[in-house]
């Protein structure tokens, strides 16, 4: 009987993009490398998220966009099966709303607003304390809100499956916005009624599409999973279309380019 080896490997597509010095200074880091607390106090690695489309949004119990949270729970509940993550982060620094502690806070969101997608452990969004996470996301000159400081409770950060942040919206961008809708549909990636999954590229108005094949190694009863993108849902090289990111991986673009699936921070092969 063969063992199956899992190996990163390979693509089929290489994408030319240029970066400014800027951009380049950005994707230095991703935004799964960091760790945070979670509500329940548990040290957590963000590459969890990996493969899914993260959304993270600094949240308050006593703001008048609280009820923002009724919101957030209907997309967890019709997007979290297609791979959407919505992630809270408390915060205190906008009108003190957020005074609460942790357990206060968990018990006040699942009490009024039946709140399961998860929650972290409060922290500051800005300022001297800023958190790693915050300090990297805020950074980046995301649309349509800008780079700088988050100015308000409920500002809307969102990853795509790449864990490339991709969006950032403005408090008063409820949850269930058409815009905000659409950019986590695009983060989701399309996919056809089998489910293949797509990577979309900006620069080229392109889509491309995930395969996944298994070869045999030489002079081995192993195998070796590969990985690889292809412009076409129906791949001459015969490899299985692939409905989503496998858990575990990020896909990934090298400095000339090309598309490769790895190992997301923190995952072993």
């Amino acid at each position: 009987m063969k063992l199956s080896q899992n190996l990163l490997f390979g693509v089929t597509t290489v994408i030319a993009l240029t970066f400014s010095p800027l951009a380049m200074a950005q994707q230095k880091s991703s935004a799964l490398d960091f760790s945070m607390k979670t509500i329940n106090g548990k040290e957590v690695a963000l590459s969890k998220y990996a493969g899914k489309a993260v959304l993270f949004v600094n949240v308050a119990s006593k703001c008048g966009m609280t009820p923002q949270y009724e919101q957030l729970q209907a997309l967890h509940e019709e997007y979290a099966e297609k791979g959407l993550a919505i992630v809270g982060v408390p915060c205190n620094q906008f009108g003190k709303q957020e005074p609460g502690t942790d357990e206060e806070i968990v018990t006040f969101c699942k009490r009024n607003y039946g709140v399961e997608f998860d929650l972290l452990s409060k922290v500051d969004v800005k300022g001297k304390k800023q958190c790693d996470l915050y300090a990297h996301l805020t950074g980046l000159d995301l649309k349509p809100r800008g780079a700088g400081d988050v100015k308000w409770n409920f500002e809307k950060i969102l990853l795509d499956r790449s864990g490339n942040p991709v969006a950032r919206f403005g408090s008063r961008v409820k949850p269930d916005d058409e815009k905000l809708i659409a950019a986590i549909e695009s983060a989701l990636g399309d996919s056809n009624a089998s489910g293949h999954y797509s990577h979309d590229s900006s620069k080229l108005g392109k889509k491309y599409y995930l395969f996944s094949k298994d070869v045999p190694l030489k002079n081995s009863d192993k195998v070796q999973t590969i990985y690889f993108f292809g412009k076409d849902q129906v791949n001459a090289k015969g490899g299985v279309p692939l409905a989503a990111v496998p858990e575990g991986k990020v896909v990934s673009e090298t400095k000339t380019g090309m598309l490769i699936l790895k190992n997301a921070a923190g995952k072993k092969r």
